[in-house]
Parts: C-alpha cells; sequence; structure tokens
C-alpha cells in the first residue's frame, strides 16, 4: 500500500475517535464546538486525498501520467461512473477492466455504499469555509409497564385520539401520555443526537460508515491495481 494513503488511513481512524469523543461532549453541552466542526471537517478531507490519492497512483501506473490529478469517481448511477472513469483515467476501462470494475464495486448506488455518496457535498461546504451542518433533533419514546411485566412503547409519529386505552388505561390526548395509575410505570426516553443538514443524515454513525468505506474503497482498488 502507497506509504501516504496509508498515513491518512490510519489518521481517519483516529479521526473517527476525535470525533466521537467531541459528539458526547457536545450532546451533553447542547453545543455544537469549533472542536468537533474543526474534527469532522478534517476527517472529510482525508477521506477525499485518500480517495483521490488511490486514482492518481492508478493512473501514474496505468494511464497518461501527464495532465491534471484526478479524482476518484464517486457518482449516482453507472452511466455516470463510467463517463467520471473515462474522464479520468483514460483508457483504463478498455485496458484494464479489472482495476476499473474495483472503482465501481465503491460507487454510492450500491448496496452498502450511500455514505460514500456524502463526500462530495461535505467536502464543498468545507472549501467554502460554511461548515456548520449540525443540527440537534431530539426524538422521545414512552413506554408504559405494567405491574404483571408487560410492556408497550411508542414514539413521536404515534397520535392518539379520544377514547384510546393503552394496556387498560386511557390515554390523554393532550398530553399523549396514559393516565396515571397504581398498576402501571410510564417512562420517557429523550434520543439525542446531531445531524447534518446536508445530506441528512445522522453525524457519527455517518462518519464512521465512510471512514470503513473509504478504507475498503482504497484498499481494493489498490489491490486491484497492485499498488
Amino acid at each position: 500500500m502507497a506509504p501516504r494513503v496509508d498515513v491518512l488511513l490510519t489518521k481517519i481512524d483516529k479521526a473517527v475517535e476525535t470525533v466521537r469523543d467531541h459528539y458526547e461532549e457536545d450532546l451533553a453541552a447542547q453545543e455544537v464546538s469549533d472542536d468537533l466542526l474543526y474534527a469532522v471537517a478534517h476527517m472529510v478531507q482525508d477521506c477525499l486525498s485518500a480517495l483521490d490519492w488511490t486514482a492518481n497512483a492508478v493512473k501514474v501506473k496505468y494511464g497518461r501520467a501527464s495532465g491534471r490529478s484526478p479524482y476518484f469517481p464517486l457518482r449516482g448511477t453507472v452511466d455516470e461512473f463510467e463517463e467520471a472513469i473515462d474522464t479520468q483515467i483514460k483508457g483504463l476501462r478498455a485496458a484494464e477492466p479489472k482495476i476499473a470494475a474495483a472503482f465501481e464495486r465503491h460507487q454510492p448506488y450500491n448496496p452498502g455504499k450511500e455514505e460514500l455518496g456524502y463526500l462530495h457535498a461535505l467536502g464543498r461546504v468545507n472549501k467554502h469555509q460554511d461548515f456548520t451542518p449540525q443540527v440537534r433533533e431530539e426524538q422521545r419514546q414512552v413506554t408504559v409497564r405494567s405491574a404483571g411485566g408487560g410492556s408497550v412503547s411508542w414514539g413521536p409519529g404515534v397520535t392518539f385520539g379520544g377514547g384510546v386505552s393503552v394496556m387498560g388505561v386511557p390515554v390523554d390526548p393532550r398530553t399523549q401520555r396514559p393516565v396515571p395509575h397504581p398498576s402501571q410505570t410510564v417512562t420517557e426516553t429523550i434520543y439525542v443526537d446531531w445531524r447534518f443538514k446536508h445530506p441528512s443524515a445522522s453525524v457519527l454513525p455517518a462518519l464512521e460508515a465512510l471512514a470503513r468505506l473509504v478504507r475498503e474503497a482504497v484498499e481494493d482498488v489498490q489491490s486491484e491495481a497492485g499498488l
């Protein structure tokens, strides 16, 4: 594996841990910190660089070494991918179809690769120096437990009208909570998360997936290309 890309992949893995630490701190503080924004921005840039450096190494070995360095083609459809790779690394699909197929395996239109489609949007935000894509989101879940051990739960998408009962106890339509009853215990859990505005995705799971998917893409392409 090319040393520079290897270093980037290590940095990306460490960045996930850094993001996770700031993420938890900021949830507790209910405010997005500059440390979290910085960590996310640099991780996104390292992900893009790891992919692009891999594409450049392939071009140097198999394509035309002259001209500007290529970008790793990430596209939403097969046709768009084929057009992009033919532009970025001319002749690769015809001369080295197995390597081109490795690039194609790591496209966001493939199942399980969707998060790769976030990179360009997140990278553009970073380049515009307007990296404020997190929003705080709360989701409430109510759980009713009976003395006998049974339980029923519902989230914010459930709305009860008048005359509805849960496990034999009526629900107050004004509060959407069961009327207090000695035979039941009602608990309310609040799930809090930071989400990107664009793309609309939970920040930490998206970045964890990106770290994994970028490594898989780099290692697959490099293995197929003998780099």
